[in-house]
């Protein structure tokens, strides 16, 4: 353990120069939205750097720090990615590190943009994206907003103010801890290189978007639309985890004793691997597990369009 906390104490600060030496596209290192350097997917990788840790997010390969980052980008053992950072960190400087907002700050955000919001409904924006989507929405989730208009930033720029479909995240003590946004235009994605964005907030580590009441069986997936299409299909009350690290480290809230984990079905298994983590994670703790792939590659609101409609 002391090795691993000395190769990031020597790097910090210096990651954006290590990596760069490592190889990595100056480009992936801009805090905007792009191409996962691990993965390839599209769009869903953004460098972030917070306190100077190297630290990333991917829509597909979760979250993770610096040193996480060369090892995926190198192929390297911990061992090798240690031996190669603590050998450039001694000739690059370390860089200037602005300092973060407060907790009280982000969350003083989300109440200002909750209370800028209303519940969806039939007809309005986020009704029209989500049916557009493929979804029936017998019942309205009382738990998605619609905001008449958030600007959009990428980097320093503002591209431009959109409506934006909100939805809560919260632990598994029901507290709030950030929100997603879907930025929409016309009753599609707005324009934008990533319309799906996260406001800043607390830690979200086992947290979900509650889209249903807590109940004693409850299904968890990845996407808002994905988690709403396993609902309709399946007729499990189901939530979102937002990402394959939300799979990985859902915490069900007090009450759950049976949870169904509708996984993506991945080319790179990323969502079958995570979904079955969970299921090991949670089995060991007594819950009653299920997981649940579909057929072909895709999603379950992909499976959900694929289907022919009910007989009338």
């Amino acid at each position: 353990m002391s090795e691993r906390l000395e190769v990031r104490q020597i790097a910090q600060g210096r990651w954006r120069s290590i990596l760069t030496i490592l190889g990595m596209d100056e480009r992936a290192l801009s805090g905007k939205h792009g191409p996962c350097p691990m993965c390839g997917g599209k769009d869903r990788f953004r460098f972030d750097d917070k306190e100077g840790r190297g630290t990333y997010f991917c829509s597909g390969c979760g979250a993770g720090d610096g040193v996480q980052l060369a090892m995926g980008i190198t192929g390297l053992s911990f061992r090798d990615v240690a031996a190669e950072v603590e050998r450039i960190a001694g000739t690059v400087r370390p860089a200037t590190t602005r300092t973060d907002r407060t907790d009280e700050d982000k969350l003083s955000a989300l109440r200002r943009v909750f209370r800028e919001s209303r519940p969806i409904e039939r007809g309005d924006e986020a009704c029209r994206y989500l049916a557009g989507r493929g979804l029936r929405l017998y019942d309205l989730p009382e738990s998605i907003r619609l905001h008449p208009g958030m600007p959009y930033r990428d980097g320093g720029a503002v591209l431009g103010t959109f409506p934006t479909m909100l939805a809560t995240v919260t632990d598994a003590a029901g507290r709030a801890l950030s929100m997603h946004r879907t930025f929409i235009q016309d009753g599609t994605k707005a324009p934008v290189p990533a319309p799906k964005k996260l406001m800043q907030g607390l830690p979200l580590s086992g947290a979900a978007i509650r889209l249903t009441p807590v109940s004693r069986s409850l299904g968890i997936a990845e996407g808002v639309e994905t988690a709403l299409a396993a609902s309709e299909l399946f007729e499990v009350p189901t939530w979102s985890c937002i990402s394959t690290s939300g799979i990985e480290t859902f915490e069900p809230p007090e009450g759950v004793e049976h949870v169904v984990i509708f996984a993506d079905h991945d080319a790179n298994f990323a969502g079958q691997a995570a979904a079955y983590r969970a299921a090991h994670r949670l089995a060991l703790k007594g819950i009653e597990v299920e997981v649940c792939i579909p057929p072909r590659p895709g999603d379950w609101l992909d499976e959900l369009n694929g289907r022919p409609p009910p007989a009338p």
